[in-house]
């Protein structure tokens, strides 16, 4: 593949300045393409159906939820260890090739594997959870944004999206540390803090449908002004 991949490289290089403008999902990936190509660009947020992502009147029960593909870089190793020694249960919804190995992990400990869900089946989860883990570092990361519109906190890795999406002490902990120890530690603050769940929603308003639509709508129409001009 070397050689696939550096024809790849050149043709990047010398295509990177051809677009009139970048978008992107996060600050983040901004600056990586600040980095790589030298360009500023643009950010607007993914957007989260906040009408359907909403809390209810249920209490939380006692465990931590991962909604996530079952792949390496997820690092869903980490939520396992962590819930372990935070002596919390831990459901995972999603699917993937690492699913196998995940279970081995988790032998006889409380993980339970839910495999593919509804979104309506993934909302109730969220509502019912004591706190929504995001241990892997993601250039946006869409789970912990549904998690907070239904009221819930998060514990994420303070590396990549999670920067911009959630409020230390305020919708969530942020871990410094890609450890077990260091998340388990971030679970148990988490559970035995009260977080407001109105904040928390309030917060996640911010990433509506609606701010999206607005947002592209006027990136689109100033775009076509200024290639115009």
């Amino acid at each position: 593949m070397r050689k696939v991949m550096d024809r790849l490289a050149r043709w990047d290089r010398d295509t990177a300045g051809r677009p009139r403008r970048y978008v992107t999902n996060s600050q983040h990936v901004a600056g990586r393409i600040r980095r790589y190509y030298n360009r500023e660009a643009t950010v607007v947020y993914p957007p989260v159906d906040t009408d359907f992502f909403c809390p209810d009147s249920a209490l939380p029960e006692p465990y931590a939820l991962v909604v996530s593909a079952l792949v390496p870089y997820k690092r869903l190793d980490l939520a396992i260890d962590a819930c372990r020694l935070a002596r919390l249960p831990l459901k995972v919804v999603g699917t993937g090739p690492d699913r196998a190995a995940l279970e081995r992990r988790a032998g006889s400990g409380d993980v339970r594997f839910l495999g593919r869900c509804t979104d309506e089946d993934i909302r109730t989860l969220y509502r019912r959870s004591s706190v929504v883990m995001l241990p892997g570092e993601e250039d946006f990361g869409i789970v912990p944004v549904e998690a907070q519109a239904c009221g819930r906190p998060v514990v994420a890795y303070a590396r990549g999206g999670a920067l911009e999406t959630v409020v230390p002490g305020q919708t969530g902990v942020l871990v410094e540390e890609a450890t077990p120890e260091a998340f388990a530690a971030g679970l148990r603050q988490t559970v035995d803090r009260q977080f407001d769940s109105v904040n928390i929603r309030r917060h996640a308003e911010r990433f509506g449908r609606k701010r999206f639509g607005d947002e592209m709508d006027a990136l689109i129409k100033d775009t076509l002004s200024g290639q115009q001009a």
